[in-house]
């Protein structure tokens, strides 16, 4: 059983990242400031900033899964998330490559390309984007993530022998019934600076087993996400809709596409998202206005 230490292990999509480990024959290490609500494995309390305790952690580690972080801006004051995420990431991947571990995950954001949080949105260049659209964050987390991205190339460059993923995931929903997303079909205009894009918790979660068992070298940058957008609406009517003009739109499959491309992911990692939320929703979109024309075309 190949050894694999996930940081943040306590927290929601730790929580499940370790479920889709384990149910794979994964040995796994959990690390984090706090008690797990429910001990699925081994579990230690950690402070990330500092490296010690990772490099006990890692012995005899495969892999590490690196999760711990602050999941947005204001939850903390902008100089400690930034600090946080920012140190942590490092003291993660310099520990990894001293301790030789082989792989590398890194939870990224698609708040790195700077729209989430934006004070005023922009047009983006182009959608769906993809790991080559530029980022330009303004906030201090989308900051914290570019500034982890570029701390993996930093590493990969001298050791040549791991490999390291940064997974760009967008929203990540843990409303296993989908119940909530009713609300969002009432005012769309509040998941605008996200695209209305999201990733189901078991997809993310299995995303960084993927991420894990893949083969390419050196640090790569992968967008996963839903292949539909999370709205009843069309995404064109969205975008002509919600989004400032300006914005390229490339070839694009289908009515209610994901302005998000996860095609490297695919290729790659062999990502297949297995859970979206017309499979699982059981209301009448036809709650919302137009619900139940604009589902008919999505299913």
């Amino acid at each position: 059983m190949k050894k694999v230490v996930v940081t943040g292990g306590s927290g929601r999509l730790g929580q499940f990242v370790i479920r889709e480990l384990l149910a794979h024959r994964y040995q796994v290490l959990s690390l984090d400031r706090i008690a797990p609500r429910e001990k699925l494995c081994p579990s230690w309390l950690a402070d990330l900033r500092h490296a010690g305790d990772l490099f006990e952690a890692l012995k005899g580690a495969y892999g590490i899964v690196h999760l711990g972080a602050y999941q947005a801006p204001n939850l903390a004051p902008d100089t400690e998330t930034l600090s946080n995420n920012v140190s942590a990431t490092y003291n993660v991947a310099r520990a990894a490559a001293d301790m030789q571990t082989k792989r590398v995950v890194i939870a990224s954001s698609t708040a790195a390309f700077g729209f989430i949080y934006a004070k005023q949105l922009w047009a983006p260049e182009y959608l769906p984007l993809d790991e080559n659209h530029p980022s330009s964050p303004q906030d201090s987390y989308g900051l914290s993530k570019v500034l982890g991205e570029q701390i993996a190339d930093s590493i990969v460059s001298v050791h040549r022998e791991m490999t390291i993923s940064s997974l760009r995931f967008p929203g990540v929903n843990f409303d296993l019934s989908y119940e909530s997303f009713r609300e969002r079909w009432r005012n769309p205009q509040t998941r605008a600076s996200g695209f209305w894009t999201y990733i189901d918790a078991r997809d993310a979660a299995m995303t960084c087993r993927l991420a894990l068992e893949a083969e390419f070298t050196g640090h790569q940058v992968f967008i996963a996400a839903a292949p539909n957008n999370c709205m009843i609406q069309p995404t064109a009517e969205l975008i002509r809709k919600y989004l400032p003009r300006g914005a390229r739109i490339k070839k694009a499959a289908g009515s209610h596409w994901s302005c998000v491309d996860s095609a490297k992911a695919r290729r790659v990692l062999g990502f297949k998202p297995a859970h979206v939320w017309q499979k699982y929703y059981k209301g009448d979109p036809g709650e919302v206005d137009g619900g139940a024309l604009a589902l008919r075309s999505v299913r």
